[in-house]
């Protein structure tokens, strides 16, 4: 079997989704870069995912869906982007202490976490080297 170390080798773009109650606010990261292309926020409807999805196909079809909370507020985006064969990746939450602090309350700040994790988490798959197993974040 084949393993995946980086997922940068696998995709141009990763879409960071940071999931509230009422809004979704999402990041488009570029995997070669680690930059941020765009970002938007959208109702966290049926609407607001089909909103999400036409932004996203402004950028590479090469993709993957980070998405904080699929168990919970990022559910029901999770199943509609799963229904439409897109790659979901579940991010873990910040720490609480690292929410306590407002770090997300200045907007310049942001998109920052999405792509403080989405870093980490490359360096993670990286670390593991070639002869991994298969993760069971990707």
């Amino acid at each position: 079997m084949t393993s995946l170390t980086d997922l940068r080798e696998v995709v141009d773009v990763v879409i960071g989704v940071d999931t509230h109650v009422h809004t979704h606010s999402a990041a488009v990261i570029g995997s070669a870069t680690g930059g941020v292309l765009g970002e938007i926020t959208v109702a966290a409807t049926a609407a607001g995912y089909a909103e999400l999805v036409e932004f996203a196909n402004n950028y590479p079809r090469m993709r993957a869906w980070a998405i904080e909370g699929t168990g919970g507020h990022g559910a029901g985006l999770s199943r509609h982007l799963l229904e439409s064969s897109e790659l979901v990746v579940e991010l873990d939450r910040p720490k609480r202490s690292a929410r306590r602090n407002g770090a997300k309350s200045d907007p310049r700040m942001r998109s920052e976490p999405r792509v403080r994790r989405w870093r980490d988490r490359g360096r993670e798959h990286r670390a593991a080297g070639a002869n991994a197993k298969p993760c069971q974040c990707c």
